[in-house]
């Protein structure tokens, strides 16, 4: 029963990337803030830590422009209410949101993202890695791209500044590539999207 609800819950994962789903702020700041908090809280200066860092940067700079490039994004309208006219005719309230799909190469972004935090595991946090474990931190990680309040549970908290600026850098750079691909996204994330109504006097 177990692994049927994983193998569910993956397949949710995968087709999730697939569907448009709302471009909002909380949903893509909160992880960037957070897991780079984490980093800075954890980071200790070293010239091996600071190297490293900067390989790290690089990488997850590139992975996140890789997803953002891929990414697709529309501006979806949505009749929500109505009101009625002088000749009580309902003329429909449109309600524009603006929506992403990351599609295939969100997930090839987002398997390299995990393949190098295996790679810093086992090179420079000396972890032994068995198949229990790699299979435990993939399924860590589905479950914390699909519901982001997971990732600040003690289950899917990562213990190493490495990892914190993995995951940090990588959702930074795909939110901000994001915002300069689409003035739509860019608008939404920084909260540009209040209209004011100018009159004449």
């Amino acid at each position: 029963m177990t692994v049927l609800l994983i193998i569910l819950i993956i397949v949710h994962f995968v087709k999730d990337q697939f569907d448009f789903s709302a471009v909002t702020r909380l949903g893509y700041w909160i992880i960037p803030i957070f897991t780079l908090y984490q980093f800075i809280r954890t980071f200790a200066w070293s010239t091996l830590n600071v190297v490293t860092l900067a390989i790290i940067v690089i990488f997850a700079s590139w992975v996140g422009r890789y997803q953002a490039r891929h990414t697709r994004i529309q501006l979806e309208e949505t009749a929500t209410t109505y009101f009625r006219d002088a000749q009580q005719h309902e003329v429909p309230i449109y309600r524009k949101v603006v929506t992403a799909q990351g599609g295939r190469h969100y997930l090839y972004g987002w398997l390299m993202t995990l393949g190098a935090q295996f790679v810093i595991e086992l090179t420079y946090l000396h972890e032994h890695l068995t198949l229990s474990k790699i299979g435990d931190e993939f399924f860590t990680e589905v479950l914390a791209d699909l519901m982001s309040f997971y990732r600040f549970t003690g289950a899917a908290r990562h213990t190493s500044w490495t990892l914190w600026a993995l995951t940090g850098v990588t959702s930074l750079a795909y939110t901000l590539w994001l915002t300069r691909k689409s003035p739509a996204v860019k608008r939404t994330l920084f909260g540009e999207t209040k209209y004011r109504r100018v009159t004449d006097e």
